[in-house]
């Protein structure tokens, strides 16, 4: 009797794709001992379009009073698709740039421009780029994006005459990013969303269940932020919801000015947070500290290396230097996920359409070379050959046009570029065992769950995987 295919089709839909974890590492949840979280941008969602803007604003005021530039840099225009995670400033030329996972330049916009071919390969001939040197900064975290929003405008005012900014593009950008350190430092910034946290937070109703979860498991937890005891106290309060300071009791730990990435290196330990100081991080059982190393948090924890699971958005800060130093198991937060999916979804035939014709049109190529190699003859096949080819390209090109018109609409997908992963999509596959939108994705999982790997299929097996 012939094999029948059990129907699986409504429990794999029964998952939103948006709130579902993706695995590039096996990860055994059974034995990890305990969990900890960053707070900015993973347990704690921002309105993110809100704080963008609010940098913004802040950050140009700050040029024209503190770093006398023109009062016309006001003519800036915000414009929240301006950069995305992942892209590189060119410091020296004043561009934006888009690489692939090779640190190639696939695409660079100078102001509102973007660069032609030619000028494209006569700035950035083949090779990668180094981005170690001071030339380059990349966009490492969603904090980044609004410098990119305004680095891109005042070099268009420049290019169109409307500023002289009387410094080369290197110095304005660094002029840019100390403007935004500096609110970042002095507190203004924080003061202004301490104010008006509704304004700039989403409180996320599954996070207190996926956290209180977790204890349920025996998970010990811990909250690792590089922010101040003030702000964190100031923002967890207000996503928890409860009595003021009971946020608290959620975590085994909770590390504040951590100073990630040196946290992960050998360093000194926490200073423990006054007791009853702040009243929403009273320090009750003396778990909150300031500051200390990776080394100090495990001996509390009595947990090291791969017994540890760390959630973070911030793919050098967070993820890569947590598993690199230390040995942790690592869990990335992309939000950017959510919106991609979201606007592909309606598309998903189209995209599984696109993904077949490449193939065919491999295939058709390559047969075509072949034909054109023989001497003489089977010239109607090659004739035939060449429209099929002529006309799938230009059905390509129709597909490739509706899913660009999915994705940013300056920089497209976050995650690819063309048929390859861009830097950012290389990022999240490499350096994070496990990746999703937000950590009360976990919600929907158990959590003893063991995260398997998808099947790795290499080049050469493809031909057997007809859905591949």
């Amino acid at each position: 009797m012939a094999d029948s295919k059990p129907d699986l089709t409504p429990i794999q839909a029964e998952l939103n794709p948006t709130r579902r974890i993706f695995t590039n590492r096996n990860l055994r949840m059974e034995s990890i001992q305990a969990v900890g979280f960053d707070m900015d941008h993973t347990v704690a969602v921002y309105n993110t379009p809100q704080f963008n803007r609010l940098c913004f604003d802040l950050a140009i005021e700050r040029l024209v009073d503190a770093f006398d530039y023109p009062a016309a840099i006001t003519q800036v225009t915000w414009d929240p698709d301006a950069a995305i995670r992942g892209l590189v400033v060119d410091k020296r030329l004043g561009n934006l740039l888009k690489i692939d996972a090779f640190n190639h330049v696939t695409r660079a916009r100078h102001g509102m421009r973007f660069l032609e071919k030619d000028e494209l390969r006569a700035h950035y001939p083949s090779g990668g780029l180094r981005l170690g040197t001071p030339r380059y900064r990349v966009f490492d975290t969603l904090f980044d994006l609004p410098e990119g929003c305004i680095f891109a405008g005042m070099m268009d005012l420049q290019a169109r005459g409307v500023v002289t900014l009387k410094r080369d593009n290197r110095a304005v950008y660094d002029n840019i990013r100390e403007a935004v350190d500096t609110l970042h430092a002095d507190g203004s910034l924080k003061a202004r969303i301490m104010a008006d946290l509704g304004r700039y937070f989403l409180p996320d109703p599954d996070l207190v269940p996926t956290l209180e979860r977790f204890r349920a498991a025996g998970k010990k937890l811990f909250l690792l932020t590089n922010s101040e005891v003030e702000y964190t106290a100031a923002v967890m309060d207000f996503l928890v919801d409860g009595a003021p300071g009971a946020w608290e009791d959620l975590f085994d730990v909770v590390v504040c000015t951590a100073r990630k990435p040196k946290f992960f290196l050998k360093g000194t330990d926490g200073v423990p947070v006054p007791a009853g100081e702040n009243p929403r991080l009273p320090n009750r059982g003396g778990k909150a500290f300031v500051g200390g190393d990776s080394f100090f948090l495990e001996k509390i924890l009595g947990a090291k290396g791969d017994q540890i699971l760390y959630f973070g958005d911030h793919t050098y800060g967070d993820i890569l230097r947590s598993k690199k130093s230390v040995g942790w198991r690592t869990a990335l937060i992309v939000p950017e996920i959510e919106d991609e999916i979201t606007a592909l979804r309606p598309l998903q035939s189209k995209w599984r359409e696109l993904t077949g014709l490449e193939e065919r049109l491999e295939d058709l190529v390559m047969y075509r070379d072949r034909l054109e190699a023989l001497p003489g003859g089977k010239k109607e096949e090659l004739a035939f050959l060449k429209s099929l080819i002529s006309d799938g390209l230009a059905h390509r090109a129709r597909l490739q046009t509706a899913l660009k018109g999915a994705y940013n609409p300056h920089w497209e997908s976050h995650f690819r570029e063309g048929r390859a992963a861009s830097r950012f999509g290389r990022q999240t596959l490499e350096f994070a065992c496990i990746y999703t939108s937000r950590v009360s994705n976990f919600l929907n999982y158990p959590a003893d769950k063991f995260f398997a790997r998808p099947l790795e299929v290499l080049p050469h097996e493809r031909w057997a995987l007809s859905e591949v």
